[in-house]
């Protein structure tokens, strides 16, 4: 079901002058939102969180609830805004915690000409959509992507409690290591390489085959369980719909001439020792997830996987090598670029607004936590003895 609501706030002077009348459509029906998705034009610009296969692969799933909405500015084309209900009557970016830099879909033109958008006349105009959320969480936000400012991050934008980190593939493989002690890496590589050999076979694959798909990503989800047990935290992997929308973007994506989501492995003893899900978009390589067996934990194949994974990105041409959301030191061991998302919390409802209000404060709260080294290593170590009896999973 979709509803269209024509923006008729009242302006004068300048104001009305230089804003122009807009309208959103909200799209509901988990079938429509899949034809919309299908007719998105392929130059569109978007993120890796936001393409056709990306959204496909989400909506395929019967559980999937989608709060689509379409904006336009009167004289240009759509832009999409794809985002789910939660069970909170919340709405958010399609993917949940698995969208990990998100920004509005459609073209150039179009997204710069929602520039002049206000928080409040999102709300009211989206007031009058029947069965609308009491909230917008427009979260881990690009404010910029490909040149071109994201209309949906505002004054009032919070800076996300997530740094995100990534390095530049500039030079090749031979410049990346010049820039990061390859010296060093290549030592660390050859170590990890003999431990690993002492124990079986070794070899790496860069691109899973159709037919091993599934034997790897169920092999992933165990292994991840096992790593989230350990931390305290909640397994995000656990639910199926999960699960079927990774599973059909690695099946899919064997159908493209050019693949849009990989999975690569280094294997020991003919079973994986580590493995990584990734995504190629835009001429970056993305690391959506990753794990190793803790039986090989003490020979580092997480180390070499990245090792292999960054040098075969160099060999495919990709400008940057992307770590996703997460501070940790394996990734800081190679990269040199930090990203701040931002979030945007729009309230609709009365109840909408105190959320709102309160999710601002927890992602202040959290970002102040993280970003002091020791407050952060303390919490760390209650979570890892006490998280399973404090989070619902």
């Amino acid at each position: 079901m979709s509803y269209t609501i024509e923006n008729t706030i009242a302006a004068t002077g300048q104001e009305s002058r230089s804003r122009a009348a807009f309208s959103v459509r909200a799209i509901t029906d988990r079938s429509e939102a899949l034809s919309y998705v299908a007719q998105l034009a392929d130059d569109n610009v978007s993120t890796g969180y936001q393409t056709k296969a990306f959204l496909s692969a989400w909506l395929s799933s019967d559980t999937a609830k989608p709060f689509f909405l379409i904006f336009k500015k009167r004289g240009h084309g759509d832009v999409l805004l794809p985002l789910e209900f939660t069970p909170e009557n919340i709405a958010s970016y399609c993917g949940g915690s698995h969208a990990n830099g998100n920004f509005p879909v459609g073209s150039r033109e179009d997204i710069q000409a929602l520039s002049t958008l206000k928080p409040a006349e999102i709300s009211r105009a989206l007031k009058s959509i029947a069965g609308a959320p009491d909230a917008l969480f427009l979260e881990r936000q690009h404010g910029e992507w490909d040149g071109i400012k994201n209309p949906f991050v505002f004054e009032n934008s919070v800076t996300g409690p997530n740094v995100a980190l990534s390095l530049s593939l500039e030079g090749g493989f031979v410049g990346v290591q010049e820039r990061h002690h390859g010296k060093r890496k290549r030592k660390r590589q050859r170590s990890h390489l003999r431990k690993l050999e002492a124990l079986g076979p070794v070899r790496y694959v860069e691109r899973i085959p159709r037919e091993d798909i599934d034997n790897i990503l169920a092999s992933f989800y165990e292994m991840k369980a096992a790593r989230f047990k350990e931390f305290g935290l909640c397994d995000v992997f656990a639910d199926q719909s999960v699960r079927d929308m990774f599973s059909k973007m690695f099946h899919d994506s064997c159908d493209m001439e050019q693949p849009q989501h990989v999975l690569q492995v280094v294997y020991c003893n003919n079973e994986p020792a580590a493995i990584i899900g990734c995504t190629y978009h835009d001429g970056r390589q993305t690391v959506e997830f990753g794990t190793f067996a803790d039986k090989y934990a003490d020979c580092g194949p997480g180390d070499l996987l990245f090792f292999y994974s960054i040098e075969t990105a160099c060999e495919k041409g990709c400008e940057i090598y992307d770590f996703g959301v997460g501070d940790e030191f394996y990734k800081r061991r190679w990269c040199e670029i930090e990203t701040w998302h931002r979030e945007t919390h729009i309230p609709i409802s009365v109840r909408g607004k105190m959320k709102t209000t309160m999710r601002a404060l927890r992602s202040r709260l959290v970002k102040a936590v993280k970003t002091n080294a020791f407050v952060w290593s303390k919490v760390k170590a209650l979570r890892k003895r006490v998280g399973h009896l404090l989070f619902k999973c």
